[in-house]
């Protein structure tokens, strides 16, 4: 019989809330969440091309009511500008602002040191054999979705 505790779900889902906590403690002093975050990055990795409302939504696995409340919140707060796409009217191009690149690089200095300190109880092979391993993973789920 498996061990409760070494069942994969449990300690993945463990792991992500320990995690997730973490975070949003060290964001506290920035003022955004975890998912703000991870929009911020999205937007700060995609700077020479175009996002949309609809990307973000699909690139952080939410819906895109969620996205347009939380793209409203960051716009609120400077951190983000959203304009019309000049070929397609309906579409929304979402970019950081100046604001919003220094937040997000602040930010994303703590989300090193966060990830620098949960997988510090690893040699730097294991660690990046963990990496690997949670991508594949995902990828294997994604193809059975």
């Amino acid at each position: 019989m498996e061990n409760e505790e070494h069942r994969f779900p449990v300690l993945l889902r463990t792991a992500w809330f320990s995690l997730n906590k973490s975070f949003r403690e060290l964001l506290r002093e920035t003022g955004l969440t975890p998912v703000q975050f991870t929009i911020l990055r999205w937007l700060s990795e995609h700077k020479k091309s175009s996002l949309s409302q609809r990307d973000l939504a699909e690139l952080t696995a939410s819906n895109q009511n969620n996205i347009a409340d939380l793209m409203d919140r960051l716009e609120a707060l400077d951190l983000i500008k959203r304009e019309r796409d000049e070929s397609d009217s309906r579409r929304k191009i979402t970019s950081l602002t100046p604001r919003g690149e220094t937040v997000y690089e602040h930010s994303r200095v703590l989300a090193l040191e966060l990830q620098m300190k949960a997988m510090s109880c690893f040699p730097k092979d294991q660690s990046n054999r963990l990496l690997d391993t949670l991508t594949r993973v995902n990828e294997n789920l994604r193809g059975n979705s």
